[in-house]
């Protein structure tokens, strides 16, 4: 039975319970789904993860490039469905997870060049982008992947950061730095309050002008991911 594993890592009460209630339904549309929770004791036991066929790990204010007290708990999540071959998701922190589970430390860095606000990203032809043309994606981030392997093919790319999405081999392994999973409203509203509270960062907001309708398309990434 085909069931998805959401990880939920971030720390900011709002954002993490807008996932809960309301992001995830409408990225997985049906598909079924457990929430995880890093504070889950729970993840002690790691017998339960065979249960699941499909394994997203969402964005945080964590760092991967510094690392955290979380950080062998998410890798052993990670390397448990990559043994097994099962397709994984990472979105920004989760996507930088990735690449430290099977690269180790050398695989993020702090970026020269922070990104927040919506910006038009480079493709290349993936399944995971089945069906999107020209995307302009929601960012926010200070760290980004690096020193890839020829594992890693690079599928998406922008002027500011080279790495904003990989698949990993062959396998249904990707990761993505930017955020498909917001949608115009949430995604504008997160980036207006991060900038309020780090007025510094404003010198990197993106003032590309989109549409609800277009950043609608983006959604498409968990539709490809969750039917492969």
């Amino acid at each position: 039975m085909k069931k998805l594993l959401a990880f939920n890592t971030i720390l900011t009460e709002k954002y993490k319970k807008d996932f809960d209630k309301d992001v995830i339904e409408k990225i997985t549309k049906g598909f079924p789904y457990k929430i995880l929770h890093l504070e889950n004791e729970i993840e002690k036991n790691f017998n339960y993860l065979s249960r699941f066929s499909h394994l997203l790990i969402t964005g945080s204010s964590l760092s991967a490039a510094a690392g955290s007290e979380f950080d062998e708990i998410i890798f052993r999540v990670i390397r448990s469905f990559l043994e097994k071959e099962k397709p994984i998701l990472g979105i920004c922190y989760g996507h930088q997870m990735i690449a430290r589970a099977i690269l180790g430390d050398l695989a993020c860095r702090k970026t020269k060049k922070p990104e927040f606000g919506w910006y038009q990203v480079k493709i290349s032809k993936n399944q995971l982008f089945a069906n999107i043309e020209k995307p302009i994606f929601l960012e926010s981030h200070y760290d980004e992947v690096c020193n890839l392997t020829d594992d890693f093919q690079i599928i998406a790319t922008n002027e500011n950061c080279e790495i904003q999405a990989f698949q990993y081999r062959e396998l249904p392994v990707w990761g993505t730095q930017f955020h498909p999973e917001m949608n115009w409203q949430n995604g504008t509203e997160m980036v207006r309050e991060h900038l309020a509270k780090n007025p510094k960062d404003k010198q990197f907001f993106s003032k590309t002008e989109t549409s609800e309708e277009r950043i609608a398309e983006n959604f498409l990434i968990f539709e490809n991911f969750l039917h492969e």
